[in-house]
């Protein structure tokens, strides 16, 4: 085979088996965000830890076993006696063991209650990663749309740079021909400069963009340089009126609701395993014990029963408790000021979002209205009637224009995200 076409074969092949660069949707980072984020497995580890906490409360409802042993070598008998002339002495070495078993049968609710609070801290573990994942999901969602807007500016700039591509040939014709002076052509010039150095600035904020992105779903920074997203469709916008809800019926949906209501169901165990310091506690239990101190091992055993007032305590003890029923009030006026800030939240979100939806509508006017203004000008140049500053004008306010609706559109996305998580959904 002809060594020429042996190496096309070659080429061709590796080409064919080059994996295609992947593109991730929004959806895609979302997931990898979950699946990846160090913050959310933190927040696992937590429910477990608190799952921890819940086997360890448990084990007070079982019996509490404890054993002991005791052993010791005198130099001297540690008892001596004189019998008639003759010394006698005892307990030279000895050993002893013992075990005992302790059930409680009554200490005023104080291991119900406990357990019902290491419940509550899985409960309040779980929300609080809700909490998390919302935070990363709003922020895999701001990156995203933030990458989608530099992106859609960079198209800009190559639409512009190409426009001017196009008037600085036809200035340095004109300018061959002495219609125009030197000047319209270094004003081109400056102008391509200019788009030159914007881009130069906007692939840097790229570059940043798509490192945090990297970070934020799990990715190595160094797959910031080849990370690329899928392009959405920004031509058209959903009304937000389909998204509005009633702010009070989406209250109980909020994690932070949740949590408020917890700590008020905390509060509230608290002061019961308070109360039941101050009440009279019984445990039944048995001890065995065994010693050999003298020529031989002998045990003995018993059963028995324990009650514990504690008496002295009841004088302090009210006080206590009324300080934890203040706690409790605390916990529940904390709920509905957090509740009113919350509500405040939603609507100033709306609000945004109303706004957002608006000023797209604006900017989308805007665009047209330039282009057709660039269009008009790029003729009356042509003509004659206007001057290459009026042209440059009129490419710069389509610039302007094309800008202000990604980076309006990108707000409404974001903000449309938040008002989904602001009113629980």
């Amino acid at each position: 085979m002809n060594k020429k076409y042996f190496m096309i074969l070659v080429i061709c092949s590796v080409i064919v088996h080059l994996p295609a660069q992947t593109k991730y949707s929004l959806n895609d980072c979302k997931q990898m965000a979950v699946e990846n984020n160090k913050k959310i497995k933190n927040s696992q580890l937590e429910i477990n830890a608190a799952k921890e906490a819940k086997k360890d409360a448990f084990t007070n409802y079982f019996p509490s076993v404890s054993a002991s042993g005791f052993g010791f070598k005198a130099k001297d008998p540690l008892v001596a006696l004189n019998m008639g002339g003759a010394p006698i002495g005892f307990l030279k070495d000895g050993m002893t063991a013992t075990i005992s078993v302790s059930q409680p049968v009554f200490v005023g609710g104080k291991i119900v209650y406990g357990n019902k609070l290491a419940d509550l801290g899985i409960q309040v573990s779980q929300y609080q990663s809700r909490l998390s994942e919302n935070d990363i999901l709003l922020n895999t969602e701001n990156l995203y749309w933030q990458l989608v807007s530099l992106s859609e500016k960079e198209k800009t700039l190559d639409i512009i740079d190409s426009q001017l591509d196009v008037l600085l040939k036809d200035v340095e014709l004109s300018y061959k021909a002495g219609l125009i002076t030197n000047n319209d052509v270094l004003k081109v010039k400056l102008k391509k400069n200019e788009i030159a150095s914007n881009r130069i600035n906007l692939d840097n904020n790229i570059r940043l963009v798509k490192m945090s992105m990297c970070q934020q779903i799990g990715l190595e920074l160094t797959t910031s340089e080849t990370f690329e997203i899928t392009a959405p469709n920004i031509e058209e916008v959903e009304s937000p009126a389909v998204y509005y809800v009633n702010h009070k019926d989406a209250l109980p949906n909020r994690m932070e609701s949740k949590l408020l209501d917890k700590n008020i169901e905390a509060s509230k165990l608290q002061t019961k395993i308070k109360r039941a310091d101050y009440l009279p506690t019984v445990a039944v239990g048995a001890t065995y014990y065994k010693e050999n101190f003298l020529d031989g091992w002998t045990g003995n055993g018993a059963v028995f029963v324990s009650v514990s007032i504690p008496l002295s305590g009841w004088w302090g003890g009210s006080h206590v408790i009324k300080q934890q029923k203040i706690k409790e009030q605390i916990a529940y006026n904390d709920k509905l000021d957090m509740e009113e800030q919350l509500l405040l939240q939603m609507q100033k979100v709306r609000n945004d979002l109303d706004n957002a939806y608006k000023q797209i509508l604006l900017a989308k006017e805007a665009i047209g209205q330039s282009s057709e203004n660039l269009r008009l000008n790029n003729d009356y140049y042509k003509a004659g009637t206007v001057t290459l500053t009026d042209v440059l004008d009129a490419q710069f306010l389509l610039q302007q224009s094309r800008d202000r609706y990604v980076e309006t559109y990108s707000a409404y996305e974001q903000k449309r995200f938040e008002y989904l998580q602001v009113t629980g959904r």
